[in-house]
């Protein structure tokens, strides 16, 4: 990537993405979002909600849309080991070599498995057994279920910086076109110039590093960052330190999406997805980020 046309053209081409999903998915627009954010940030993503929400669709969609990248994806389940993840039953490419990788229903997957992608996520390396480079960018999970304290995954589920809760659509209209089978926006969400975006590894690598050291932070914003802190912590929220630096490359990331030259104050209502730890907590986080 060279100079900041070439981040802009990128950024373009997400924007024409975003659209799309949002074209093809309904009432999907914060899901759709952290999804973005996330490869931005190269960060991962959390989607919990009810069977039948679409949350594999927007993942799938989402992966046809960047033809450039290598696209991995999982079911997980209680007989799940390191082997599985590191190759397909018929040859195909295993996490490692996935830019994009999806793990389907994860908390299926017995604990220990779990636990041994910690250094997958964090610093891109896979046990197989031997310590072997990984090529991810951003990896997705999707579950019916969220961990609660007596599972003892607080360290892997704080791996993921956005969470995103997907609920069956609320609203009439977005309803009758789920079941007329109408395609808000008359597309599929899948690509259609995907091959002319510039999308590839590389060219995302350089975009999370222009997000990293280019996107500073404006003046008054670790001021109100501590002050969101205080606020959460009288409601009994709180975050690990490792979140708090999570949620500065993720503010960083919607500053830079948003065609910022920093990231101010404007960009904190854009956190949600990075703050709550459990359900119950994004109705009060909502109301403290509206109060800020």
């Amino acid at each position: 990537m060279r100079g900041k046309e070439s981040v802009g053209e990128l950024l373009r081409a997400l924007k024409e993405t975003e659209a799309a999903l949002n074209g093809a998915l309904r009432e999907r627009e914060e899901v759709v979002r952290a999804l973005i954010l996330a490869l931005l940030s190269g960060e991962h993503l959390y989607l919990v909600g009810p069977p039948g929400t679409g949350k594999s669709l927007l993942v799938r969609m989402a992966a046809a849309r960047f033809p450039g990248l290598v696209y991995v994806e999982r079911l997980l389940h209680q007989e799940s080991d390191r082997a599985s993840l590191s190759r397909a039953p018929l040859g195909g490419e295993g996490i490692a070599e996935g830019s994009i990788v999806f793990l389907d229903e994860i908390l299926r997957a017995p604990k220990s498995l779990l636990l041994t992608l910690l250094s997958f996520m964090n610093e891109r390396i896979w046990h197989d057994p031997d310590p072997r480079p990984a090529r991810l960018l951003s990896l997705f999970a999707a579950s019916n279920a969220h961990p609660s304290q007596s599972d003892h995954l607080e360290a892997f589920f704080d791996r993921f910086a956005l969470r995103c809760l997907v609920e069956p659509v609320r609203h009439f209209d977005s309803f009758a076109d789920l079941l007329e089978g109408r395609e808000p926006g008359g597309g599929s969400g899948e690509s259609r110039g995907g091959e002319e975006s510039g999308f590839s590894p590389e060219s995302f690598r350089d975009l999370q590093r222009f997000v990293s050291r280019e996107i500073p932070l404006a003046p008054g914003v670790v001021r109100l960052l501590w002050e969101l802190r205080h606020r959460l912590g009288r409601e009994g929220i709180s975050l690990s330190d490792r979140r708090w630096k999570m949620v500065v490359k993720v503010l960083k990331a919607v500053a830079c999406y948003e065609g910022e030259a920093a990231a101010g104050p404007g960009q904190v209502a854009g956190l949600l997805p990075v703050l709550w730890t459990y359900p119950p907590e994004i109705r009060t986080i909502r109301r403290v980020l509206a109060g800020l």
